[in-house]
């Protein structure tokens, strides 16, 4: 036993008693701060024996134990000198009806639920300790009672049994909804105005009052005439005439719903997602818990998916928050449907309730619990059915949206037993997912493990070429379609680890931009390509503009602006020859910044271009607010753009907008002649690809400039 306070104090005294240190610990430190003189037991048997030495005001009684559980423990307690009138405050399970019927059959006078939620549990204390004050001040003066009562909303009444009959205070009638002249003052009326879900634990604590002459607490509902519902806890002490004989009981009862919303409210705040309502994380790996152990326990199997949509940031950027928003909300409820009518929830006892099976804890991810599943191959047709349901278009601000999920799944216990491994097991699936293009499913297995690996090892390389210098910048030339004479290069990023083979683009550039990592090589790129600038004109090359890319990271970047600056001028560039090229998701994020950066870069002198274009949601009416210089067409126009006429059209219509807005055209991934020709007629005016050259290192990209400087 460990006492936190040693000296003799009249504070109220509080034991502790949970098996788990941890608990014990936690619980002290959280109770700590009320002022309480706190003592811990490791079990119901030391319990029991502790208050044998010493009577406590209040127990914190875990009802599952080792050699005692909570219920012998509060029976023997009751038992006790003293027993009679200390507040035993059971920790029970998620809802458990049960377990607390049977903790208030044992003598229990409250109940908190776990998760201990320590916030809740402070109030519930304070309360409990303003209550037993109000008790005690009850039997020693009944004017200050009275006055109490009027303060804190309490009322009293006192039941006669042997004539049946009661007599009410004021604030009993007010906090009932009733008047003297409406009904009679009764325990009949009383227990009449009681929930109907709770009247049968509200008879039973009194009945125990009576029988046993013990004292009770009791948290319940009561329903007002007007159908309105209020919180209310009633504590009641029995007045016996004589020894082993109760004639009368007296009930002190305290409109407690505000307190109760405050609760409520800080539950809710705590363990639910503010936009979709859905539990997040904590709550529902509390809830998986329960459903894990149960599973456990039958023998039956059950599966853990985590949901991701695929390209959301795209979405997001490209539309506003707003619209990610609605997004998230119409993906929360197509799932919640599709489980309904898969008929895949988990339920058990009182928490018979699909939303604990489905969770947000973040961003555009979200987490099901599926339990009861004989064969993965029925996970897997649910997880094909909702992959089909959220591929349906959806409006959003007014445009129809496309989108898809990726989706890893875990399977109990065949991949693992535990949660937290589970979960993990899921998201290495869900990785593994994405991976494999997005707008599927994948079972987790233990090939995985490597790949996760795998990837995890390419973070830390990553971190590491950033240190070390690993980057080149190689040039790729950009050609008039008109004269065919080189107009200028785009710089691209090119990693070779030392002692490795080069890693391509498509596998760093996404796991930088997650990280951060991108805004440092962005701005090494940035400087590199000022920096080859000024080594070709000391060389006395024609200057030609050279662009760079520019990711959504480092556009919003607030130190953008003052880089570009700070290299132009420690080159002593003519601004002109430096070009930025954001994508159409990037300058498409939020209008009214986008505009505003855009202006500033502009002012600077810099060209601006639209990278990839045509493959996001922008517009001419969103594009002419812009200061831009050019578009540059998407490959993935120009690779068929020969054979597709639907491709042929698509840039027709881009490059007849670039002219109507003054805008330049380049066309990315030229390849052969024919693609060249076509697009020479159509009016574009540029090109690169692999027609004319691969991206080279500055050296090799020196051969063009010596035919533009001739």
């Amino acid at each position: 036993m460990m006492k936190k306070q040693t000296t003799v104090t009249t504070l109220p005294r509080v034991l502790i008693v949970d098996d788990d240190a941890m608990v014990r610990l936690l619980a002290i430190s959280a109770l700590g701060q009320l002022d309480l003189d706190l003592h811990e037991a490791g079990d119901g048997a030391e319990a029991v024996e502790l208050f044998r030495q010493q009577t406590y005001d209040i127990v914190l009684l875990d009802l599952e134990m080792p050699l005692m559980d909570g219920f012998t423990a509060a029976r023997k307690i009751r038992a006790l000198p003293g027993g009679e009138s200390a507040t035993l405050i059971m920790v029970t399970g998620l809802n458990d009806a049960d377990s607390i019927e049977k903790a208030y059959e044992v003598g229990a006078t409250d109940f908190v639920t776990k998760p201990i939620n320590w916030a809740i549990l402070r109030q519930r204390l304070r309360f409990v300790l303003r209550a037993r004050e109000a008790f005690r001040s009850l039997q020693e003066n009944e004017a200050k009672l009275l006055e109490s009562q009027r303060i804190a909303n309490l009322g009293h009444w006192e039941w006669d049994i042997v004539n049946n009959q009661a007599e009410w205070s004021e604030q009993v009638y007010e906090i009932l909804g009733l008047t003297p002249q409406s009904c009679e003052a009764s325990f009949a009326t009383f227990l009449e105005a009681v929930h109907p879900d709770e009247q049968r634990l509200f008879s039973n604590a009194v009945s125990a009052a009576v029988g046993k002459g013990e004292s009770y607490v009791l948290e319940h509902r009561i329903v007002r005439p007007d159908g309105e519902e209020r919180y209310v806890v009633s504590q009641g002490q029995a007045l016996p005439a004589e020894p082993g004989k109760v004639e009368r009981v007296r009930h002190v009862v305290q409109d407690i719903t505000e307190r109760k919303r405050t609760e409520e409210h800080i539950f809710q705040l705590a363990n639910f997602d503010s936009l979709t309502g859905l539990p997040n994380r904590e709550l529902f790996k509390a809830y998986a818990g329960r459903l894990l152990a149960a599973a456990k326990r039958d023998g039956t199997r059950a599966a853990v998916l985590l949901l991701d949509l695929d390209r959301f940031k795209r979405i997001n950027d490209s539309l506003g928050y707003k619209a990610g928003d609605q997004l998230i909300k119409e993906v929360a409820g197509r799932i919640a449907s599709c489980m309904r009518e898969c008929d895949l929830a988990a339920k058990v006892h009182a928490m018979d309730d699909l939303s604990y099976s489905l969770a947000r804890p973040g961003g555009d991810e979200f987490m099901l619990l599926i339990r009861g599943v004989d064969r993965a191959d029925g996970v897997a047709r649910f997880a094909q059915r909702l992959s089909e349901v959220l591929a349906q278009p959806l409006s959003v601000m007014q445009q129809e949206i496309f989108f898809s999920a990726s989706i890893g799944i875990s399977m109990f216990p065949d991949d693992a037993q535990e949660q937290d491994l589970l979960i993990k097991n899921a998201d290495i699936a869900l990785g593994y997912a994405k991976d494999s293009g997005g707008g599927c499913f994948r079972f987790f297995s233990e090939e995985m493990n490597d790949w996760a690996n795998k990837r995890v090892d390419l973070e830390a390389r990553l971190n590491h070429a950033v240190k070390n210098n690993e980057f080149q910048l190689h040039y790729q030339p950009q050609i008039s379609l008109d004269s065919g004479r080189l107009t200028g290069f785009e710089a691209l990023l090119r990693w070779w680890p030392e002692g490795r083979d080069m890693v391509p683009p498509n596998e760093f550039i996404p796991i930088a931009e997650e990280t951060g990592v991108i805004t440092e090589i962005g701005a090494w790129v940035i400087h590199q390509a000022c920096k080859q600038l000024r080594a070709w004109k000391d060389q006395g090359y024609d200057p030609v503009p050279v662009a760079v890319n520019v990711s959504a990271r480092q556009f919003v970047d607030k130190d953008l602006v003052k880089l570009i600056k700070e290299e132009l001028s420690a080159f002593g560039l003519d601004p002109g020859l430096l070009e930025l090229e954001l994508t159409e998701r990037v300058i498409m994020r939020s209008l009214e910044e986008t505009g505003v950066k855009l202006r500033a870069l502009k002012e600077v002198g810099v060209k601006l271009s639209v990278d990839d274009f045509g493959t996001g949601y922008s517009s001419m009416n969103y594009l002419k607010r812009f200061p831009l210089d050019a578009l540059k067409i998407d490959r993935s126009f120009v690779m068929d753009l020969v054979t597709d006429s639907n491709d042929e059209s698509i840039i027709r219509a881009i490059v007849a907008m670039s002219k109507g807005l003054g805008l330049h055209t380049v066309a990315e991934g030229v390849e052969t002649d024919q693609q060249k020709e076509l697009l020479s007629s159509i009016g574009c005016d540029l090109m690169q690809g692999y027609l004319y050259s691969r991206p080279v290192p500055a050296e090799e990209a020196e051969s063009y400039l010596h035919r533009v400087s001739g």
